[in-house]
């Protein structure tokens, strides 16, 4: 494979693990609410099991398509706003952050759907579900927003992707900060952050529209030109 072939696969790998999180979410149907009764979340835990299980080894993969997809989104934003560009290293750091707080954050719920729940007792099982919650949502808003903002204010300033993915960045962050709220409250539609489950699936929908317009912007031949601005 060419350097360009390698380039294109990795402005796509963006797109791949934004579907591929989105199947990882529903193999088991709907996600359970943060404030679900700990009898209705062991019973589901047990349950399904096996779909939980292939659940978390699809999200591993999306996370693995995600980090290779960084590499480009960074290339591109030290490209574009310069290559000793704050922004660059912002987007690499909160990027990074986000993801360990959302993979390590789910480690214990993984570790009780594998023993079975059925095997562990109830208070250890509400433990490691609201750490899961709180990973995905309150707790990894704050990097959540900044792995938007920084490539969002590259895009804005250089006009060098549509503008439109910085209104999309722009409902993202709004989502992040309704998450962030979300962390005094232990019931209702923003327990821990929940804001309706929506805003680990904007992000990735915005991840997917970032990584299909780089790889349209590669495919027509256009180069990066790099904008300094005082």
């Amino acid at each position: 494979m060419g350097a360009t072939t390698w380039s294109r696969a990795g402005a796509a790998s963006g797109a791949v693990g934004a579907v591929l999180y989105v199947v990882s979410a529903f193999t088991a149907g709907s996600p359970l609410k943060p404030d679900a009764s700990v009898a209705r979340v062991q019973a589901h835990l047990a349950d399904h099991r096996g779909a939980l299980l292939a659940g978390f080894l699809l999200a591993l993969v999306a996370v693995a398509f995600l980090v290779w997809f960084l590499g480009s989104l960074r290339r591109f934003v030290a490209a574009v706003d310069g290559e000793g560009s704050p922004l660059a290293a912002v987007t690499l750091a909160s990027w990074v952050a986000l993801l360990v707080i959302a993979v390590s954050g789910g480690v214990p719920l993984t570790a009780v759907i594998w023993r079975g729940a059925g095997q562990v007792d109830a208070g250890t099982v509400r433990l490691a579900f609201d750490v899961g919650n709180l990973s995905l949502y309150s707790l990894s808003a704050s990097v959540a927003a900044v792995s938007v903002l920084a490539p969002v204010m590259v895009i804005w300033r250089s006009a060098a992707l549509p503008r439109w993915l910085v209104v999309l960045g722009a409902i993202e962050i709004v989502v992040n900060i309704v998450e962030l709220a979300g962390l005094f409250a232990r019931h209702g539609w923003d327990a821990g952050g929940y804001a309706w489950g929506i805003g680990p699936f904007v992000w990735v929908v915005w991840v997917a529209a970032v990584s299909l317009c780089l790889v349209m912007r590669q495919g027509g031949g256009t180069e990066v030109v790099t904008v300094v601005v005082g």
